[in-house]
């Protein structure tokens, strides 16, 4: 065999890969995009479950709390209104009651939109300093409705 003969053969078998290479490619193109559908339907169908799955209690009542806040439903509950329903709470208790207990009732049983640090750091303080209404604070983070 002749060098052109050989030179022949061989840019016959480089076009012979080169055709392999070109079928290799859209073979490989064609996987990858079944696998992203894949990727896809699955990640959907993950969404469809997520959505039909049971929501949490805090994500509700922080949605709740976010409306209330949105609509401006916690500015038209006055001081004088959550003092009272305190003063309430307490004198039907009867024994002291903790402040997360308070607040546990002030917001499922009576539906008052309040948060537990303002509740904790502003509104038990101030009925305390005020002589209308009869609460005291028992001892450390209890508060009792007094006896007059």
């Amino acid at each position: 065999m002749d060098k052109f003969d050989e030179k022949e053969l061989i840019y016959q078998q480089m076009n012979l890969l080169m055709k392999e290479r070109s079928e290799l490619t859209k073979s490989y193109n064609a996987l990858k995009d079944r696998l992203f559908n894949l990727d896809f339907e699955l990640d959907k169908d993950y969404m469809m479950k997520q959505k039909s799955a049971k929501i949490p209690k805090f994500e509700i009542e922080n949605q709740r709390y976010l409306l209330a806040k949105k609509e401006g439903i916690k500015r038209n509950q006055s001081y004088q209104k959550i003092s009272l329903t305190i003063a309430l709470i307490l004198k039907e208790a009867g024994v002291p009651l903790a402040n997360k207990e308070i607040y546990r009732i002030l917001t499922e049983e009576h539906h008052l939109t309040i948060s537990y640090p303002n509740l904790t750091n502003n509104i038990l303080p101030r009925i305390k300093e005020d002589s209308s209404i009869h609460v005291e604070r028992a001892y450390r983070g209890y508060w009792q409705y007094r006896l007059t």
